[in-house]
């Protein structure tokens, strides 16, 4: 059951991957689709040619980069499907799925240093590294040139939030409501950010708040723009400036706002076992979202690592959907499978069989705008990495600079929320 049986999760077009028709849901993306016709295989990596999957599902990882269109290294994540699109793998002969290069990995069990490949004399020596050279790397040029982009455009807000999760909601409801003319800049094509995972934890506001946000911004003159990224965050004369882009359409926009909200969340993070790469291993946010979005069942027995409230939810709504679940707890030892994962061996020496790991651990913060801008970051010892140094109502110590949300350290859905509006509250002053 690769998909749930409801009519609004049928495919109505299919994609071409590596010669192959693949059924799929006009605007969901191509690694979704992958993963919901039970080929979650879609990459290689680099230099040993080891399987590769989609991980995070949002954007964050490099683990899906494929050929669309003739155009290499893009992202099946954020690729949208729409009828006829030709994807190829890369960095794999002939296929990503029956990759013959994938004997370098079984050729040199403890890695292979080509520098120091047959050194002498130095013409075999420049051959081996040329050849080393062609059998690795993300992919061949282009067909042809992409399309240039467009001059970048000037353009002025009152404020300017960055991030439509939680945080970004409530920051954006509360300069709204003070009739701020503002920007939201959102990278997915929808806002919601974790509640799109709908995992209906304590505290959770409603994914439909996404709406009245949207409606109250636009009441104010602003503007959301979505699968928009903001690449940059720097001070020119004074005043906070933002390199904003999008993809579809190609756009880049410099936008000057005397207050900036950044609620841009966190990256999932794999837990740190040997072969937590393997195909079938994914976050769980990103899973829960494709559940719950595009219907995708991702396999029949899946393992959910990390505790709390966040992991039984998934495994809750894993069942649901027809999977067997069992939690595994922290990260095991070793993960067993060579295409896909196939079995967990766990710390207490036993086996787990499953064909699905979902993890459910923090993810690390996004506190790389923030210290482009000059705030202050410390190390969270609890998450593992850094977080933005953030007062209670957002304040970073930077003029016109305010952070709420994951980018400040682990917090509920309903805590970001009610952080992004503290912070909109104090930019709207």
């Amino acid at each position: 059951m690769p998909r749930l049986p409801d009519p609004r999760f049928a495919p109505d077009c299919a994609i071409v991957v590596d010669g192959s028709r693949v059924p799929a849901r006009t605007g969901e993306s191509v690694a979704v689709a992958l993963v919901a016709a039970g080929r979650p295989l879609i990459s290689r990596s680099p230099k040993y040619h080891r399987p590769r999957g989609p991980f995070c599902l949002a954007g964050s990882c490099g683990s899906c980069l494929v050929r669309v269109e003739g155009q290499p290294s893009v992202r099946a994540c954020r690729t949208p499907c729409r009828e006829g699109l030709i994807v190829e793998t890369q960095n794999a002969w002939p296929t990503a799925a029956h990759d013959l290069l994938g004997a370098v990995d079984w050729l040199a069990p403890r890695g292979l240093d080509h520098h120091h490949l047959l050194t002498r004399p130095p013409a075999l020596n420049r051959l081996a590294v040329r050849l080393s050279r062609a059998l690795a790397g993300t992919g061949r040029l282009p067909d042809a040139a992409p399309p240039p982009w467009p001059p970048a455009r000037e353009e002025r807000f009152e404020a300017l939030v960055v991030g439509g999760g939680p945080a970004g909601l409530g920051a954006a409801e509360a300069l709204a409501a003070a009739g701020r003319r503002l920007l939201l800049v959102e990278q997915e094509r929808r806002l919601g950010g974790r509640l799109r995972a709908r995992l209906g934890l304590p505290g959770d506001p409603p994914l439909e708040w996404t709406g009245a946000v949207t409606a109250a911004v636009r009441r104010a003159g602003g503007e959301v723009a979505f699968g928009a990224a903001a690449l940059g965050l720097w001070r020119d004369g004074g005043e906070p400036v933002a390199a904003v882009f999008s993809e579809d359409p190609r756009w880049l926009r410099l936008v000057r706002a005397a207050r900036v909200v950044l609620c841009p969340g966190g990256t999932a993070e794999p837990p740190l076992f040997e072969g937590n790469d393997r195909p079938g291993i994914f976050a769980g946010r990103g899973l829960a979202a494709a559940l719950a979005e595009d219907g995708v069942v991702p396999g029949e027995r899946a393992a959910v690592l990390g505790g709390g409230p966040e992991a039984e939810a998934l495994a809750a709504r894993l069942r649901e959907a027809g999977m067997e679940a069992v939690a595994a707890g922290a990260a095991p030892a070793r993960a067993r499978g060579r295409r896909r994962v196939t079995a967990l061996d766990l710390a207490d020496g036993t086996r787990l069989g499953c064909d699905t790991v979902a993890t459910c651990s923090p993810p690390a913060p996004a506190c790389e705008l923030a210290r482009e801008a000059g705030a202050a970051v410390a190390f969270d010892a609890a998450l593992g990495a850094f977080a933005v140094r953030a007062g209670p109502d957002g304040a970073t110590g930077v003029p016109g600079l305010w952070v709420a949300g994951e980018a400040a350290g682990s917090a509920g859905a309903g805590e970001a929320a009610a952080a992004g509006r503290r912070a909109g509250e104090a930019a709207r002053g």
